[in-house]
């Protein structure tokens, strides 16, 4: 099953409400949170790491090559694969903070190169500097990296070349309007600002058990972002990181209208466009980063599709890397492609 089937089936789910159900909206301040929910866990809910919890554990080691800015090194020193997603900020200590342009997995002992950009223009490099987490980009920023990476994957050029200019420019835009931003070229200063309004609000916002995502529908009825997780447990590692991205798209003044009366129909709706995906005119891959960027009838984002495997060999019974095959016998584990990750807008 290739990737883009894979998210024409987990969307066909959600509107045949096989195994997936859409829950009734939850409102605060006249916005509605339509969840996304699972009637059936993974029997192993930790099966991949979040980057914020990987640095947080200490299990990943993430360095500045100082040759480039497009690219920075990261290795995964956990027994648990790591999912990083489009748009998480990593914070440099004494070099340039950075921004994943896209979404990608390191599998446990593996060390690659991350496709970024910088967010924080007057910083010079330096190599083998550290990083830590910075948090997660607005959806106006991901939008911008979005609409130049589906533009990058129609010609087949890599999404680590999008153009950075634009990037630094969407940066100060932002950073103009955040009234406590002392340098409006740090983009990291903006988003440690607008994490402490976001997480009062998630706190706020209790999801049922189950719940991997949710849809943000404002009184207009207009869709502010999909998100998506493959487990309660990583949707609720990640939903404070979900509020934070959304909290400078959305108008949280209530305008007296009251919240969209037909959000699980559009909700609906919004899954069938999507179980009805066609490769190359609505999806497409990208080079270097792992995700399939979408853009289809207004909605664009980004979709991540892996195979999940168990830390014990089902043939000799002895613990393993999360990979397909056991060290110790040899025996190929059979696992089929799934949804990890998605956020649309």
């Amino acid at each position: 099953m290739s990737k883009i089937d894979v998210i024409r089936k987990y969307a066909k789910q959600i509107t045949d409400m096989d195994g997936m159900e859409i829950g009734p909206p939850i409102i605060l301040d006249e916005i509605s949170f339509v969840p996304i929910i699972k009637e059936e866990i993974p029997l192993d809910q930790r099966d991949y790491l979040t980057l914020s919890e990987a640095l947080e554990t200490g299990v990943c080691k993430i360095i500045d090559k100082g040759t480039e800015v497009a690219h920075i090194s990261f290795q995964n020193l956990g027994d648990l694969p790591i999912l990083i997603e489009e748009g998480e900020i990593f914070k440099g200590s004494g070099t340039q903070d950075r921004i994943s342009v896209g979404t990608v997995m390191i599998q446990p002992s593996e060390m690659i190169e991350i496709a970024v950009k910088c967010v924080h223009a007057p910083h010079h490099l330096s190599a083998g500097a550290a990083f830590g987490y910075g948090g997660k980009a607005s959806r106006e920023m991901l939008n911008e990296i979005r609409v130049m990476k589906y533009s990058n994957a129609q010609m087949n050029i890599p999404a680590s070349t999008i153009d950075q200019s634009r990037v630094w420019s969407k940066v100060s835009e932002e950073m103009e309007s955040e009234e406590d931003v002392s340098d409006i070229t740090q983009y990291s200063q903006g988003v440690q600002i607008r994490r402490k309004r976001a997480k009062k609000r998630s706190e706020k916002v209790n999801f049922p058990k189950n719940t991997v995502g949710f849809i943000v529908i404002n009184p207009k009825g207009e869709v502010k972002g999909i998100e998506v997780h493959r487990s309660p447990h990583n949707f609720n590692v990640r939903k404070d990181g979900i509020f934070e991205s959304l909290e400078a798209n959305i108008s949280w003044e209530p305008i007296g209208k009251g919240p969209f009366q037909n959000s699980n129909e559009k909700v609906k709706g919004l899954f069938e466009k999507l179980s009805n995906l066609k490769e190359g005119k609505d999806a497409l891959k990208q080079v270097d980063v792992d995700g399939l960027v979408i853009n289809t009838e207004g909605l664009t984002g980004e979709a991540f599709t892996s195979a999940f495997y168990s830390d014990v060999c089902p043939s000799c019974n002895k613990s393993k890397p999360r990979k397909k095959a056991c060290p110790h016998c040899g025996f190929l584990e059979d696992s089929s492609e799934e949804l990890a990750y998605m956020s649309l807008l």
